[in-house]
């Protein structure tokens, strides 16, 4: 009986029917020219039956019972009757999806209840270029797979009836990458969400700003995203769509360096350290690791300032941020901001030394050993903070620290940046005898690491 039962649940489950979507592509106003392009996008994902259609009368009641979610890529004030309208989003509150692309936000701006529902309206495109992007949330299925940020090149639009309070962010413009300038920018606190989701009665609603032109419906990335937009639309994948804010809060001693945390010379840090910042809303919940160098200054929606500068991130959570302080910071005090995608938190103080060395590990080598280690201050050649450090020319430090292997002083064979890693010091030298390693530099002493020979 029980071989029966799985032959049956077999046969169903690879007879059972993909989950449809009916793509719209109506135009009542401007009429893109990548819509074919669109098209060939959104049907060439095979694990949905993708329909598309500029016929308006399938947004009925009776025609989309046979669909799980609608899509537009549509344009000006749609001739939609009332009962239409009425269906559509009876159709997404019982429980189905809605998802729009582009100019879908540039679409039934006399009927309010669409501009609620699918979370802002299209409000002027000041550019028109590559672009770059941050991934905001890693965790939907729709941004999952775009890593933490990329290029683009597209129409880029901004938005008016929008609020974070409706919705949650999934992507949004690198503002660093265009001009903030140029005629037409709206968003005067700098906020450009370019894709977002919601719940929306028990149905889901996806909006991305991208898609004007053929190379963006082309981009493999593009169609990653919605794609996994798609299958959460369709019910087929699930992820929290609830809007996020925090107000970071860096908890007592919630600053160390990165390697010395167990030290009581933690209190302390260098020109180009690596730091560790603990607290709590550092992020507005997501948790987002650097993939690529020279590192990045926003991950997850997340910044850290340190005297007003934005400075290089490594890894960020709700819990725990690790960054590189940049080379020119001068000795005595520095002040540290850490902002969410929401809010900022509270300035926090440093004391910055010369030097504030903490050791991450001890490898031996033979008669040797090499120290990996962070906190020894300047380079010379010097480098940018959030760059790997090249393999030719070495970047050494400027003060060469003191090395004592179970008390013992043994000889340094070269101290500066390990090449290929950002804030990451190595120092050779001989090795004595074993016993605990620690560096002594600009007068402060890192932790003790045991060594044996």
């Amino acid at each position: 009986m029980r071989v029966a039962a799985f032959l049956l649940w077999l046969s169903v489950s690879l007879c059972a029917a993909p989950k449809r979507v009916l793509f719209v592509t109506h135009s009542a106003g401007f009429v893109h020219g990548s819509i074919p392009a669109a098209r060939q996008a959104l049907e060439s994902i095979t694990s949905l039956e993708v329909v598309s259609t500029e016929d308006l009368s399938l947004i009925s009641a009776e025609s989309l019972r046979n669909f799980d979610g609608v899509f537009f890529f549509t344009s000006g004030e749609l001739p939609l009757s009332d009962r239409q309208k009425a269906d559509l989003l009876a159709f997404v509150r019982d429980g189905k999806g809605f998802g729009g692309a582009h100019s879908a936000t540039d679409t039934l701006y006399t009927w309010p209840e669409y501009g609620e529902m699918i979370g802002a309206y299209f409000d002027g495109h000041p550019w028109a270029q590559e672009v770059s992007i941050d991934v905001e949330d890693p965790d939907h299925p729709a941004t999952r797979r775009l890593g933490p940020s990329f290029r683009i090149s597209d129409e880029i639009y901004q938005f008016r009836s929008f609020s974070r309070d409706r919705v949650r962010v999934l992507m949004t413009l690198d503002t660093r990458s265009v001009d903030m300038s140029v005629q037409g920018v709206q968003r005067t606190p700098g906020d450009f969400a370019l894709a977002w989701c919601r719940n929306y009665g028990r149905g889901r609603v996806f909006y991305t700003a991208l898609g004007h032109g053929d190379e963006t419906w082309r981009d493999p990335r593009f169609r990653r995203m919605l794609e996994g937009a798609l299958l959460w639309l369709a019910g087929e994948a699930e992820a929290d769509a609830r809007p996020r804010a925090s107000t970071p809060r860096i908890g007592p001693g919630g600053w160390v360096n990165a390697a010395g945390r167990d030290s009581s010379e933690a209190n302390a840090v260098a020109p180009g350290s690596l730091v560790s910042i603990f607290g709590e809303g550092l992020t507005s919940g997501s948790t987002m690791q650097a993939a690529a160098w020279p590192l990045p200054v926003k991950l997850a929606g997340t910044s850290v300032e340190v005297n007003g500068a934005l400075i290089p991130l490594l890894y960020v959570s709700p819990g725990q941020i690790n960054a590189q302080l940049p080379f020119t910071l001068e000795p005595g005090q520095a002040s540290l901001v850490v902002r969410s995608a929401t809010n900022a938190g509270a300035a926090e103080l440093l004391r910055t030394e010369p030097a504030a060395p903490g050791i991450f590990a001890v490898v031996p080598s033979g008669d040797r050993v090499i120290i990996y280690a962070t906190g020894l201050g300047a380079v010379q050649p010097a480098l940018p903070a959030g760059a790997a450090a090249p393999g030719e020319p070495l970047s050494t430090t400027l003060i060469e620290p003191a090395v004592m292997i179970g008390g013992a002083r043994a000889t340094v064979l070269f101290s500066g940046l390990a090449p290929g890693f950002a804030g990451l010091y190595q120092v050779n030298a001989t090795l004595p005898g074993p016993g605990d390693v620690v560096l002594e530099a600009a007068g402060r002493r890192s932790n003790a690491v045991p060594v044996a020979r």
